[in-house]
């Protein structure tokens, strides 16, 4: 007997998703239908008060107290539904359709009109013996609000006894009474079977849905997923086709651009080797300096295309120190002393001596005598090339910044040949003043190194006025 009783309130036990859905999907829909049910009995009320009061009933003995306690109580009822109406209308409102009210409140809605039900079935029995209202409270709110099959059992339940009771005390004949007691059980029951069947489908309705859901919810996250695969797939594409034809170009300047001083290098050296210039000292010294110049421009470009193709790698190591500008900027302009001297131009170093900034010196070094190899190429003789420096606090994070300018004076740049300045694929860099030749890779160069350094590089430039490159880098004082 034990066994058969657990067995049988086991089967009322919530799973973990069921007792989801019941505080969730559940109290929602049975929040709607209580707003529903007890908005509609409120206009239902008025127009049983108008019948009842003003209506012309056949005179009956005691038809005066059967239609007064009608009153009385559609006056309860119809008050306590537009208490639980406005309460339902609230938590609409509110969104707090989860909260503890809105769990009870249905229970509330099914025994007021449920007890209503059967308290106007019981006052029938002064006149006659119709349970019609016991028996539409007891199916509606069964087939329309969803009560949990053990808190409906019980609920019914007890409205059945207190029913009977309520019998007891109003109809006399005992052969009536008996078989309507049977029919209100009948009522009962099939009430009861309804409301079960009505709950079975809903929460396998409910439990479709969540499950319906959560399929979408993965579809559209792999989805999602799948999308920003491709994008970055496509990213990736796009950048991997960028670096080819880089590469590619990078090849291509480094066949021609090496193929002109080799070739002019070993011209000159057959030229020499025969002793075509033996009586002309003045001639001989000029092909000496076109051998050299030639020679210095293939060195130049294979120690540029070397630094470049190491940094593409990933390997070149970026190791920052404490360096004093002035004694950086002024190493780098005795390297290129005898290449300046050549065209008679002076490097003037204005930078403060006592300004220091951290950054990696091989890379620093490299950076100032790329600018300053170039800006002395495109200076013509007797010019001066200037470095200058400045020091500011970012606008982003109020930060000391170091600003450092190489300015020459020569024949500048146009738009087109600025747009394209910092792109290997875009050979935008033409002949010096005494026609030197160059690629462009050592600004590219330039341009990677600074932005290892958190820096920027920014140009000014105006045809037969000068140009003017600004490099930024985090500042130290």
């Amino acid at each position: 007997m034990v066994k058969t009783l657990f067995l049988f309130f086991q089967r009322f036990n919530t799973p973990a998703l069921d007792q989801m859905i019941i505080e969730d999907e559940v109290r929602t829909a049975n929040l709607s239908r209580c707003r529903v049910i007890t908005g509609l009995y409120l206009p239902l009320a008025v127009i049983i008060h108008f019948y009842f009061r003003y209506g012309n009933f056949i005179s009956k003995p005691g038809a005066e107290n059967w239609v007064e306690g009608y009153l009385i109580l559609n006056l309860y009822i119809g008050s306590i539904s537009l208490v639980l109406f406005l309460t339902a209308f609230w938590l609409k409102k509110t969104e707090n359709e989860q909260g503890l009210l809105s769990a009870v409140l249905p229970h509330f809605v099914f025994l007021l009109f449920a007890i209503g039900g059967a308290t106007c079935s019981v006052y029938d029995q002064t006149l006659n013996n119709s349970i019609t209202s016991f028996l539409l409270a007891c199916l509606l709110n069964a087939a329309i609000l969803l009560i949990r099959p053990l808190h409906l059992f019980l609920y019914l339940s007890t409205i059945y006894l207190g029913f009977c009771y309520g019998l007891y005390l109003t109809q006399h004949d005992q052969t009536e009474m008996v078989l309507t007691i049977i029919d209100a059980l009948c009522m009962v029951t099939v009430a009861y079977a309804i409301a079960w069947v009505f709950w079975k489908n809903n929460m396998t309705r409910f439990k479709q849905g969540r499950l319906i859901k959560s399929q979408r919810m993965v579809l559209v996250h792999q989805y999602e997923k799948l999308a920003r695969s491709n994008a970055q797939l496509e990213v990736s594409n796009g950048k991997l086709e960028e670096s080819n034809a880089s590469k590619d170009q990078f090849f291509s300047i480094l066949a021609h651009d090496l193929r002109g001083p080799l070739g002019s290098a070993m011209a000159l050296t057959k030229f020499l080797g025969e002793g075509e210039f033996e009586s002309d000292p003045e001639e001989r010294q000029k092909m000496y300096m076109l051998l050299q110049n030639s020679l210095n421009n293939s060195a130049k470009l294979l120690e540029n295309v070397l630094l470049w193709s190491t940094n593409q790698a990933g390997v070149l190591n970026f190791k920052p120190t404490l360096l004093n500008v002035y004694d950086t900027v002024q190493s780098s302009v005795e390297v290129l002393k005898i290449v300046a001297s050549q065209k008679q131009i002076e490097v003037l170093n204005f930078v403060p001596k006592q300004l220091s900034v951290y950054a990696d010196s091989d890379m620093l070094h490299t950076i100032f005598r790329n600018l300053l190899s170039n800006a002395i190429k495109f200076t013509p003789n007797l010019g001066n090339v200037e470095v200058r420096s400045e020091l500011f606090a970012s606008e982003l994070n109020g930060k000391p910044m170091l600003k450092i300018s190489v300015i020459d004076y020569g024949v500048g740049m146009s738009h087109k040949v600025l747009s394209n300045l910092f792109q290997i694929e875009k050979k935008m860099i033409g002949l010096g003043t005494n026609n030197e030749s160059g690629t462009g890779l050592g600004l590219v160069l330039c341009k990677d190194f600074i932005e290892k350094h958190e820096g920027s590089i920014l140009v000014e430039s105006k045809e037969n006025e000068g140009s003017k490159f600004m490099i930024t880098l985090p500042g130290r004082n």
